[in-house]
């Protein structure tokens, strides 16, 4: 972050914070509790929105943008969208209450929250919501048939695009 202030990269570091390293919660370790102040103490605009509001990531990640695009240099936009789910599958995540998760679903869930607010808005009605979604169901329907039948990868294939060998 230094170097990219120093020589004003355009450059836009992009954090999702979910509120836990493995199964520590942020607030035991990290000592100053916000990513954007850390950020910002490297002498760059930074700025934290709330990660599961659509409009607000939006917005913050176009000012960084045209900053960068403007020669303004580096910026920093954390983003908080706490995990629903364990750091691997099968997590037990005893180290969470898990009503955090049942209020998470309730009050959190950015698909909801986008839904309210362009039918808030009337951006879009309901009915075209509606038919979104079930195009995106179809889709993820498609995708799920095509790829359950296409052919194994062959072994060679496993080194394609990697960028380092050992």
């Amino acid at each position: 972050m230094n170097f990219a202030v120093v020589l004003k990269l355009p450059v836009i570091f992009a954090v999702e914070n979910n509120g836990y390293g493995e199964h520590t919660g942020i607030s035991y370790h990290l000592g100053c509790g916000d990513i954007a102040a850390r950020s910002a103490a490297f002498g760059m605009p930074a700025v934290k929105v709330d990660g599961t509001d659509f409009f607000a990531v939006y917005e913050a990640a176009g000012e960084a943008i045209t900053r960068a695009r403007s020669g303004g240099g580096p910026s920093t936009v954390e983003m908080e969208a706490p995990r629903w789910r364990g750091h691997f599958e099968g997590d037990p995540q005893l180290y969470r209450n898990l009503d955090e998760i049942k209020e998470l679903r309730a009050n959190r869930d950015p698909l909801k929250k986008f839904r309210e607010q362009v039918l808030r808005d009337k951006t879009l009605t309901a009915a075209e919501m509606d038919a979104i979604d079930a195009d995106v169901l179809a889709l993820i329907d498609r995708s799920v048939a095509e790829a359950k039948t296409a052919p194994e990868p062959r072994p060679e294939d496993l080194t394609t695009d990697v960028y380092i060998n050992y």
